[in-house]
This record gives C-alpha cells, structure tokens and sequence, in this order.
C-alpha cells in the first residue's frame, strides 16, 4: 500500500511539474499587487507570480492551522470531560459490583442493603430478578 501511495504522489508532483514548466513565462512574470480602497491606496512591491501563489499558500496553510489549533483544544477539554464521566461510573459499577457480590452470596443481608442510602445515578434501577420455587417447569405442551 505503501509503493502505491507513493507512486499516487510521484504522478501528482511529475503533473504539477509539467503544468509549471509549461507556463514558465507566467509563473516568472513580475507583477505589481494594488489595493483600492476609495480613500487610500496600496501597492505590493513588484514580485514575481510565484511569490504571491507561495504568500497564499502560506497563509492559508497558517489560518488552517490557527483554526485546527482551536479544534484540538476543544476536544482536548471534551476529554476530560469524558475521563472524569468514565471514572466516575466506574467508581459506582465497583461500587455495585461489590454490593451485588455480598447480596449473591448472603441473602440475609438483603434487609441490611435495603436500609443503605442508594447511589445517585440518572440510570433507572434494574428490575429485580424474580425465582419461582419449581426449578424444572413441565414444558407446555402444544394445543392440538
């Protein structure tokens, strides 16, 4: 994949390549840039094409990064945000976890947990497990 991806990248630069050297003339022309604003009035010093296509490209390439700056920033705090969120449930499901070990194994405990104060949570409470008291049903038989 990789040879491949090269080889994508050598036709690209060899036909960016060509494009430039066949309009040579234009991309070594000098060229003066003027700004107009009614009340004022710039000119860029006389530089040629390349220059000015290399100054946009330069600034482009800076405001891309400014504005990725920003993203990565923002997703870094949401992150954290998240990490904190994670931990915090995974204290509780420890928290449940031992609870529900010592209920499993101990169903005289089962008055003592009830008496306890519940976690907080914003998740519905599970519904209780019901036992009948025949292990084995008779399977039901179809209706003919």
């Amino acid at each position: 994949m990789k040879t491949i991806k090269f080889l994508i990248l050598l036709i690209i630069l060899g036909l960016a390549g060509l494009l430039i050297y066949q309009n040579i003339d234009y991309f070594t022309s000098k060229e003066m840039l003027t700004l107009n604003l009614k009340f004022t009035q710039w000119t860029a010093p006389e530089l040629p094409n390349w220059a000015f296509w290399g100054i946009c490209l330069g600034l482009g390439l800076l405001i891309t990064g400014i504005k990725g700056l920003g993203t990565a920033f923002g997703l870094g705090r949401e992150i954290k945000k998240k990490d904190k969120q994670i931990s915090e449930l995974t204290a509780l499901n420890t928290d449940l976890q031992a609870r529900l070990d010592v209920f499993l194994h101990d169903p005289y405990i089962k008055k003592g947990l009830s008496d306890t104060k519940e976690p907080e949570t914003d998740l519905p409470a599970p519904p209780e497990p019901t036992q009948s008291d025949d292990p084995d049903p008779a399977p039901s038989t179809p209706k003919e």
